[in-house]
Order: structure tokens, then sequence, then C-alpha cells
């Protein structure tokens, strides 16, 4: 990768980890919604879905700041 591709990616890294954050925001959203409504109740998992959802919202709103201002 050349000097000026490099720079073309720094440009845009905020975006792409604002977007992979918010793809995990969903992901972690429909998964604890699917843990909510379990037939069995005695089959509860080990991830902690909301943890996971909040960490993800928080990096979300930090990533999308930051692009936004253009580091």
């Amino acid at each position: 990768m050349d000097w000026i591709g490099k720079f073309a990616w720094q440009d845009h890294f905020w975006t792409a980890a604002a977007l992979l954050s918010a793809s995990m925001v969903l992901i972690s959203g429909l998964a604890d919604r699917r843990r909510h409504k379990r037939v069995n109740i005695e089959d509860v998992g080990f991830v902690p879905w909301p943890t996971i959802t909040v960490l993800s919202v928080l990096g979300t709103v930090l990533a999308a700041a930051l692009a936004i201002k253009g580091l």
C-alpha cells in the first residue's frame, strides 16, 4: 500500500469504526431480544448481551463524534 492509500484510509478510519460498532449494536440487540423470548427459561446462556450493547453504543457514539470532527 502506498502512502496515498494509507492516508486515505486514515481519513475514513473512524467512520469504519462507527459502522462496525453500530453493526455490533444491532447484533447484540437482536441476540438480547432472542434471549428474552426463549421458550426454555432454564436455557440462559453465558454472553452478557446488555453489557455488550451498552459498550457498543458508547463506541459508536465516540467513533461517530471523531469521524464528524475529522480526526
